[in-house]
């Protein structure tokens, strides 16, 4: 066959596939990872010009030169004051923060593909699910802080030196801002990346994948390996919770709880002692653990009831069929499971016809093709699957390379410092 020829048969089967493509575009892992990618980039570029900028206004404020050795140890010394300050922790967290905006709105300009949509920002949540939220955050803390505290002690044996910011809570106004700047804020811009985008997208593969990729894309970005045990759990749970009830602002209000908690037991914790170091015996985290993680176990399975009532009176409502029980079975019985029930509350009614609506009209269509040309469509459907899982696949080994080689990076300089 000359190649001319199998040019236009390559044209004329992508035509015939692409007649029963989806009007809007899903969402896809590839498309998270790209703008998982370019918020990376764009923070650190950021933080590169902050720095520059900073470094010189300081350079003429000391009245030194940067780049003799004394000079750029004073520069250092008082750039790193600036950033332990209020106003400069502030400033970096709007920073780094607003980066995650950023990314996914160039996305959307570039692609002309509107990544917020079906991120669940109108999905209606009952007062049930809210109230939910509270307990989740405080079993989530109290279980998975303790475990941290001892991660941290046993990094810290190894001589490593975190030099991140240690924000202190010593008076009210502070408090006010830090829930603001410090909590508020980053748990909306957070969420919307790493939930929002990276596990929604993450889902099309499976809700458990979504929910791995998602946690460690997470609990790496921190960047330090001082954060990274309590921030994979957090990102676990916030994705439990996203995917129960399929609106980004639930699990928004359990990472600004866990924020929010910790800045105001710190508060609490000054005024009672003067001092923002609280040492606990042993046994004292121990029973704050076992205490918090049945405070948080109980709490999840009392929002997926919630949801699961909630989503029934919807389908009732709107008279969504159930469809048929499937039955698995093998070694990964327990997990498919777990991906059927989250990905059926995950989505949401009208998704659920929307879905039904075009397979239908699919098999109407199909009806009028000859065998031969059904055989044609799973072929080339089974094809784009393929091309999609290979998209898929190269976004994972993107992020996760990525992510992993800047925290290999900052940890090495914690231990070099």
């Amino acid at each position: 066959m000359s190649k001319k020829k199998q040019v236009e048969d390559t044209q004329n089967k992508k035509g015939f596939l692409n007649s029963f493509k989806k009007k809007t575009p899903a969402l896809e892992f590839y498309d998270a990872s790209a703008m998982f990618i370019g918020q990376y980039i764009l923070q650190y570029m950021l933080q590169l010009v902050l720095m520059i900028l900073a470094s010189s206004i300081l350079a003429y404020k000391l009245g030194v030169d940067a780049s003799t050795a004394d000079g750029s140890d004073a520069v250092q010394n008082a750039f790193d004051l600036f950033t332990a300050s209020t106003g400069g922790i502030i400033l970096v967290t709007i920073l780094n923060e607003s980066t995650m905006l950023l990314s996914p709105l160039c996305y959307w300009k570039i692609k002309s593909f509107n990544v917020f949509k079906g991120m669940g920002f109108t999905r209606k949540v009952n007062g049930g699910q809210m109230a939910m939220t509270l307990p989740i955050a405080i079993g989530l803390l109290a279980g998975f802080m303790p475990i941290a505290s001892l991660f941290v002690y046993l990094v810290n044996l190894t001589g490593y030196n975190y030099t991140g910011a240690n924000i202190v809570v010593d008076s009210f106004g502070k408090l006010v801002l830090y829930l603001i700047f410090v909590a508020a804020i980053p748990a909306i811009c957070e969420e919307i990346l790493h939930r929002g985008i990276i596990a929604r997208g993450g889902s099309r593969i499976s809700i458990f994948i979504g929910i791995i990729l998602s946690s460690t894309i997470f609990a790496f970005m921190h960047g330090s390996p001082m954060q990274l045990v309590h921030q994979f759990f957090v990102g676990v749970v916030c994705c439990l919770v996203y995917y129960m009830t399929g609106s980004i602002w639930a699990n928004i209000l359990v990472h600004f709880f866990n924020n929010a908690i910790t800045l105001i037991s710190g508060y609490v914790i000054y005024l009672i002692t003067g001092s923002t170091d609280l040492s606990i015996p042993w046994w004292g985290l121990l029973i704050l653990c076992v205490g918090g993680l049945a405070i948080l176990v109980g709490s999840l399975i009392g929002m997926y009831k919630i949801c699961y009532a909630k989503r029934k009176k919807e389908d009732a409502k709107l008279g969504v069929e159930e469809q048929e029980e499937v039955i698995y079975s093998g070694k990964k019985q327990p997990i498919k499971i777990f991906n059927k029930k989250l990905a059926y509350l995950f989505k949401s009614p009208d998704q659920t016809l929307a879905q039904r609506k075009e397979e239908q009209e699919l098999d109407e269509v199909l009806k009028d093709y000859s065998e031969e040309k059904k055989e044609v469509y799973a072929s080339l459907r089974q094809e784009d699957k393929v091309q999609l899982k290979k998209k898929n696949s190269r976004g994972i080994i993107f992020a996760l390379v990525i992510v992993l080689v800047i925290w290999i990076i900052n940890t090495i300089a914690g231990y070099v410092s």
